[in-house]
């Protein structure tokens, strides 16, 4: 069914009249059988009716337009077409009134511009389309106005490259951006042309546009310039354990730019099996792990790049071994990169006085897991309630314990509690703003059996530590708050 078709806001139906290949009717000259072949893939499944919005102005696709597109004899149209994705049958006059019904049923929406070969511009889509049930991963949200209703779509921003104005490494990019624009406030958003500015001066013996592309010191100087403190991860840096790092950062909350051969891909989430069987003695969570999510924009949004490479047609054709470089771009207030606080922390957990020997007969009568990540002191401190922290007295210390901005933390598990409830039984809390050669900059070590804390430096003083046994304590849930667990 086709309704309002000469409207500026026409919508269609998908049912026995009316297929998908209405919609490239509709959305001539915009949308192409390609085009319509990358939204098919994603939303067939789920998409039930579609709202048109003609003559869009979209501020990503008006930037290239202004600074590129413009300049050529043979210039595109200006304006766009937006669709919005419902997963049941809509009508405007549900629409109009703000139904929630019609609320709930939001897909996202993605914008068509007229560019060729890849006409798919500014999208967000409910990252629940094609991500399995065991996948974690970054999200934000995002406020849209249709017909005078406010809409709301949580996902992870897509764009495709248009091979002009930008390509595969200014489309990662820009990803990444708009989605921690989106997020926090603290960052600014970036349109495309600014983000191809932000590599232009380093553009040494090549011009700007027509995009040729950037190379991965080129993206995280752009990073640099966007307020953050970049870190580039090569294979060959790190031949044993550079899949676990990739997996820490993400696990941190922190969406990568990921380099495969010829082409830079951002991933933003993980998808683990805990029914495998961990590695002896202290076994990393990223061991579960066997694929990561990605946004490819010569594909479709939320791609699963597994382990062995493709399954299925959900599947990114990269594997693990296609991986080369990640980038990772680190607030700045966090000094420790992972591996540096990996290493201090696995120093403190095997010592003398401060270890698991010591301290934890529990932990230390078999095997454990460990699960190693970065977050905010604020944003763990919001979460003491809910978790419990196994012991009423850890969580009341922790509330009222100065913390810096950033802390890594390294989770500490019962290898069948983790795998099959997904629960801790401590943690490690250690200063992300300390260096490399600070012994000391764990803030707390919490066992379950006994909770040692650094109150001096807590009060920027010399190491002043205060034990508390425990007795009585339980697991507890693990930190979610980083990624989102569907």
């Amino acid at each position: 069914m086709i309704l309002n078709e000469k409207s500026v806001h026409p919508i269609l139906h998908f049912d026995a009249q009316h297929s998908w290949d209405a919609l490239l009717t509709l959305v001539k000259p915009e949308l192409d059988v390609r085009g319509l072949k990358r939204l098919k893939d994603v939303l067939k499944p789920q998409a039930k009716g579609v709202v048109i919005e003609r003559h869009y102005i979209d501020k990503d696709y008006r930037d290239t337009f202004s600074h590129f597109h413009s300049k050529r004899f043979n210039t595109p149209h200006s304006r766009c077409v937006r669709l919005h994705f419902f997963s049941i049958p809509v009508q405007e006059d549900a629409i109009a009134s703000g139904e929630e019904a019609m609320a709930g049923a939001y897909l996202g929406y993605s914008v068509i511009r007229p560019t060729k070969p890849n006409c798919i511009g500014r999208t967000l889509l409910v990252h629940t389309l094609r991500v399995d049930n065991s996948a974690h991963l970054a999200v934000c949200r995002e406020q849209v106005h249709l017909l005078g209703t406010r809409l709301h779509v949580e996902g992870f921003p897509f764009i495709s490259q248009d091979a002009d104005a930008t390509v595969c490494a200014e489309s990662a990019l820009w990803m990444l951006l708009r989605y921690y624009s989106n997020r926090y406030s603290w960052y600014s958003e970036a349109l495309p042309f600014q983000i191809t500015n932000l590599a232009s001066s380093h553009a040494v013996g090549r011009r700007v546009y027509p995009s040729g592309g950037l190379f991965s010191w080129q993206l995280a100087e752009a990073l640099r310039l966007q307020r953050f403190s970049p870190l580039v991860y090569s294979r060959a840096q790190f031949p044993d354990n550079f899949e676990h790092l990739l997996y820490t950062y993400i696990e941190s909350g922190l969406p990568l730019l990921v380099t495969v051969p010829g082409h830079v891909i951002t991933a933003f989430g993980h998808d683990s099996d805990y029914h495998l069987p961990p590695s002896g003695g202290a076994a990393y969570s990223s061991e579960f792990n066997r694929a990561f999510i990605v946004n490819d924009d010569n594909c479709f949004p939320y791609q699963a790049l597994r382990h062995g490479g493709p399954q299925t047609g959900k599947d990114s054709r990269y594997g693990f071994g296609d991986i080369m470089e990640f980038i990772v771009p680190l607030p700045e207030k966090v000094f420790l990169a992972a591996e540096q606080a990996q290493t201090a922390i696995e120093a403190v957990l095997n010592g003398v006085e401060t270890g698991i020997l010591k301290h934890s007969p529990r932990l230390s009568s078999s095997a454990h897991v460990r699960r190693l990540f970065l977050t905010s002191s604020r944003s763990f401190k919001r979460h003491l309630t809910g978790r419990g922290m196994g012991n009423s007295t850890v969580a009341r210390i922790y509330r009222h314990l100065p913390m810096p901005h950033f802390i890594w933390v390294c989770e500490l598990a019962e290898v069948a509690e983790y795998q099959n409830e997904r629960k801790i039984l401590g943690e490690v809390l250690w200063d992300a703003t300390r260096n490399t050669h600070e012994p000391d900059g764990w803030t707390a070590l919490h066992y379950p059996e006994r909770l040692l804390v650094d109150a001096g430096s807590a009060f920027n003083r010399a190491q002043d530590l205060l034990k508390v046994d425990l007795t009585g304590s339980t697991s507890y849930s693990l930190f979610k708050s980083n990624l989102h667990t569907l």
